[in-house]
Parts: C-alpha cells; sequence; structure tokens
C-alpha cells in the first residue's frame, strides 16, 4: 500500500520528462493493480467496483475536456508540452483532512464510490498515482486488511487502464518504445506482490489499519512539501 507514489519518485529521477514518467508509470501500476486484483480476488466486491466504474468513466471525460481546453489555451500541438503534475499538494491536504482533521463523530458511510470513481477518473492523468486520494475511503468497518487491498487495486486498475488510451492520443506516447523500461518493473512489480502477500499473513489487523494510517500520513507530507 502506498508502493504507486514511492515508485512515481523514483521513476521521476530517473526519467526527466514529467509526462513520461505519469505514463510508463500508469502502466507498469495498470499490471501490478491486476495482478494484485487477481491474488486477493475472493475478496473483490463488485458491487463497488461497479460503482467505482461508473464514475471513473464520467471522470475520464471530463478530463479529455481539460485537456483539449488546455492544448487549445496554450496553442500547442501535443498536451506533452503541457506540464499537468499541478494536484500533489491538494492531494497530500485533503489525505490530512480525511486522517485527522474531519473528526471520528463526522465520519460517514461511504454509500456510493460513484464520486470516488469520478474524482479518481479525473485526476488520475494529471496526478499519476492517485492512490492515496482514493485510499481513505477504502477504510470500511466492515473491511479487512485482504478487502481494503483487493478492492484498492481494482478501482486502481482501472484508473490505470482509462488513462492510457489518452497517454497515446494526446500526449503521443509510444509504449512500444519503451519496452526496454515497461518490462523489468513489471516483472519486478508481479515479484513483489506475491511477497507482499506472504507477509500479510503475518500482521495483525489492527497493526496493519495503524501501519497504513501512518503511511498514508507520511506520503501526504511528501506531496506537500516536495512537489
Amino acid at each position: 500500500m502506498g508502493g504507486g507514489i514511492i515508485l512515481l519518485g523514483i521513476m521521476a529521477v530517473i526519467i526527466p520528462e514529467g509526462y513520461k514518467v505519469i505514463a510508463l508509470h500508469g502502466m507498469v501500476q495498470l499490471f501490478s493493480n491486476t495482478i494484485r486484483t487477481y491474488v486477493f480476488r475472493k475478496y473483490v466486491k463488485p458491487q463497488l467496483i461497479k460503482q467505482f466504474l461508473n464514475g471513473a468513466l464520467i471522470g475520464v471525460l471530463f478530463s479529455i475536456g481539460i485537456i483539449i481546453a488546455l492544448i487549445y489555451y496554450f496553442e500547442v500541438q501535443s498536451a506533452n508540452e503541457i506540464k499537468v503534475e499541478v494536484l500533489k499538494p491538494f492531494i497530500g491536504l485533503f489525505i490530512v483532512w480525511n486522517l485527522f482533521l474531519k473528526g471520528p463523530k463526522k465520519v460517514k458511510i461511504v454509500k456510493s464510490f460513484v464520486p470516488v470513481g469520478l474524482v479518481a477518473g479525473l485526476s488520475s492523468i494529471f496526478v499519476g498515482a492517485v492512490g492515496p486520494l482514493i485510499a481513505p475511503f477504502f477504510l470500511i468497518k466492515s473491511f479487512n486488511k485482504e478487502h481494503i487491498i483487493a478492492n484498492k487495486a481494482a478501482a486502481q486498475m482501472i484508473t490505470h487502464l482509462s488513462k492510457i488510451p489518452l497517454f497515446i492520443y494526446f500526449f503521443n506516447i509510444d509504449y512500444k518504445a519503451e519496452i526496454k523500461i515497461l518490462i523489468p518493473l513489471i516483472l519486478a512489480v508481479y515479484i513483489g506482490t506475491n511477497f507482499g502477500k506472504q507477509i500479510l499473513y503475518f500482521i495483525p489487523e489492527l497493526l496493519f489499519k495503524k501501519l497504513f494510517k501512518i503511511s498514508l500520513f507520511i506520503i501526504a507530507v511528501h506531496l506537500i512539501i516536495n512537489n
């Protein structure tokens, strides 16, 4: 959990172009979350994922409109000439508010994941790693650690899959040309996911949720001060 933002940071050091970092990160994370979803498939809640998918599709349509508007506004030929990674500090502040400031008495049960999917679908192409943004919504009382991981992975699989065509069309990304970078990363996340599953069984439920919240907070601070 939180591995996506860590991977994004490492890739940003290696790859200078911000849009290419997000594009390649999306492909790697698509495989990572697909593998994770398959590994924990019996814990996936179909109704939740269906709601998230419906919202994500709407969000993607909004993001397409924003990209087209930016292309016309800046009078560029391709969206890869526009800096798109601008929302990270706001995500960090949202996480801090959700974890600590809204208070336990104000916590409400998420009745529908359509809005969560909409926000993820809208922001994924601009931010890259939306895991920290949607993670707090999966801290459901009836969910154990496997449910949290399975459903968050399935949700992220949807967001990464939906943005890849946008990078190909609007940002002129040639994924075939980047195959030498992608293959080792995809193999690594496969190994890492299976290794992580074995470790998960030894972590007590309460400890997992505490570590999850601590990890979210550390990620939030990083997003706020290192943009």
